[in-house]
């Protein structure tokens, strides 16, 4: 879509350019989680905050233990996510499920078995994805 129609659909619908705007706010704090995540974090941090988020988005906001995490992926492609070799990713997996954190449910699905030790495994905070809700913006 070209800018100029861009910016003319914004001056014409302002509930529509506020949304917009949230929309890149959230982007762009979800980027700057996963710079951290990848360039701070060591490799068990990094799966926990990569199944915490998965976790967040699919409860919105609301995740809790028991929760099953189905992430249609395989270790090949979380390796390349998560900027680990394959078998570190194995090794990570093995090392959260022998400490009570996740459940291998079936390939590709895991259950979360404790929600509040993952999430400080993985130093998350729920907080950059916006899932609380925002005010819905008025009607023109």
């Amino acid at each position: 879509m070209p800018h100029a129609a861009l910016r003319e659909l914004a001056r014409t619908y302002p509930n529509i350019a506020e949304a917009f705007w949230r929309h890149c706010v959230v982007d762009a704090g979800i980027l700057m989680e996963w710079v951290v995540n990848v360039g701070r974090r060591d490799a068990r941090s990094r799966m926990a905050h990569f199944y915490c988020e998965l976790g967040s988005r699919s409860a919105k906001g609301r995740p809790q233990d028991g929760m099953i995490i189905p992430y249609p992926i395989t270790q090949f492609q979380l390796s390349d996510i998560l900027s680990l070799t394959a078998v570190h990713i194995n090794r990570t997996l093995q090392s959260l499920r022998q400490d009570g954190l996740l459940q291998r449910v079936e390939r590709s699905i895991e259950r979360i078995l404790d929600w509040n030790r993952l999430a400080d495994v993985g130093d998350f905070d729920a907080d950059y994805l916006h899932l609380r809700g925002e005010p819905e913006p008025k009607a023109a």
